[in-house]
């Protein structure tokens, strides 16, 4: 999905519509209460939550967790569920062809995928350690290229638009360090980010030509990316047990920070024409594209270099973020959790909502054993329900979202073990 084609022809003209988040990087524990588990993380997950969990009671002599991944999609005009047919679709019948078009909102379709992998985490009593590794990439996808794609240049037919095809895609690797300590009756915390950026990218398809005599069309398409950036975070919590019953953590992440991208751009740029649109003319013609990647000439820039790249930086970074959570211990086997997460300023470079409410409840069924169950809502017509299990030191967890004309998934399988 490096470029508009790629999205097209490999992830089936769908890209996620999910806004920039509040959320933390995504955990198979968190996620299967919904994200929920402000205040009852523990061990290694209270780095991504609050520092200030660190010195709680129930925080473990030590943890570890060797990779975790997290995969968060979402579809507006289309499904999950669809993607392996739509890679297809030169199979299609004209009937499936036409009732795919006709079901394409005037915005396009519209889709997100962010890839979370915290590839190590470690924690001894109050001081915890990690590296997460995330790729976000999002996809715009007009009506009238969706219908060159499935039903190719139509002879005679100069009326294509472009619509906002469009796309922007962002890696980067966080490394943080966090420290708890008990302070009286609360406890307090405080954890350091290095963000280490890898790449910053965004893709814009333009309005096509047309010649009527050769019966074809040329329609530019245009990549800007800028390599590398560094940044930095500070996050500030505090916690406290109330009763042994009932705890309660509140914490601010990015509360300080800061990010530059390099100004250094590359670009990549490629004329399409009609054996272009095409499920294998766009396979090909992808590869075309990635080849002609080259540094930017600032002394000869053309026009839709600068058209491309308006935007760029816009709110490339992480979010400050305010995340309030209780937990309380129903019977010492059930667990429940709610919390809040809300984002303070425009970083948008995290998947998710801009804001979360949520619930979850975690049960232990023996030793080894615990299910999971979460709801979740943005409070503006979005809704998450999620699940999950742990056996020993497997984790896994899923949830389905659904907001107005569009839906997700979100997946996340760990290996997490504890010390008491």
């Amino acid at each position: 999905m490096r470029s508009i084609l790629r999205a097209l022809a490999a992830a089936g003209l769908a890209a996620l519509a999910a806004p920039a988040a509040a959320q933390a990087p995504l955990t198979a524990r968190s996620l299967g209460t919904a994200g929920s588990a402000v205040a009852g993380a523990r061990g290694v997950d209270a780095l991504f939550f609050n520092p200030a969990n660190l010195a709680l009671a129930g925080n473990p002599a030590w943890s570890v967790s060797i990779p975790q991944a997290a995969v968060r999609t979402g579809f507006v005009g289309t499904s999950l569920g669809q993607v392996p047919s739509m890679l297809h679709f030169n199979r299609w019948s004209p009937g499936e062809k036409d009732a795919f078009i006709a079901g394409i909102p005037a915005e396009g379709l519209n889709a997100r995928v962010d890839l979370t992998v915290p590839v190590a985490s470690v924690q001894v009593r109050g001081v915890a350690l990690g590296v997460s590794i995330t790729r976000s990439y999002s996809q715009n996808v007009g009506r009238d290229v969706a219908d060159l794609l499935v039903n190719g240049y139509q002879d005679g037919r100069t009326d294509y638009a472009v619509g906002n095809t469009s796309g922007r895609n962002a890696s980067w690797v966080d490394v943080s360090g966090a420290y708890g300590r008990r302070v009286g009756r609360v406890s307090v915390g405080v954890a350091a980010h290095y963000v280490a950026g890898r790449a910053l990218a965004q893709s814009r398809l333009f309005e096509p030509t047309f010649d009527l005599e050769a019966e074809d069309l040329s329609v530019e398409l245009r990549e800007v990316s800028a390599h590398g950036g560094h940044g930095w975070g500070i996050d500030l919590g505090v916690a406290g047990e109330v009763n042994p019953r009932l705890t309660l953590s509140a914490a601010v992440s990015n509360a300080l920070s800061g990010m530059k991208w390099s100004t250094d751009l590359r670009t990549k740029s490629l004329v399409l024409d009609r054996g272009d649109f095409s499920r294998t003319g766009a396979i090909e013609a992808r590869d075309r594209f990635d080849a002609s990647e080259a540094a930017l000439d600032p002394a000869a820039v053309p026009l839709s270099v600068y058209e491309t790249a308006q935007g760029l930086y816009d709110g490339a970074w992480l979010p400050a973020t305010l995340r309030l959570g209780a937990a309380y211990l129903a019977t010492p086997r059930t667990h429940l959790t709610a919390a809040y997460q809300g984002a303070l300023d425009d970083g948008a470079l995290s998947g998710g909502w801009r804001r979360q409410l949520s619930a979850g409840v975690e049960q232990d069924v023996g030793r080894l054993l615990a299910v999971r169950a979460g709801a979740g809502t943005d409070v503006d017509g979005a809704w998450m329900l999620s699940g999950g299990a742990g056996l020993g030191p497997v984790q896994l967890g899923v949830a389905r979202t659904r907001k107005p004309g569009g839906s997700g998934w979100t997946f996340a399988l760990g290996f997490t073990a504890r010390g008491r």
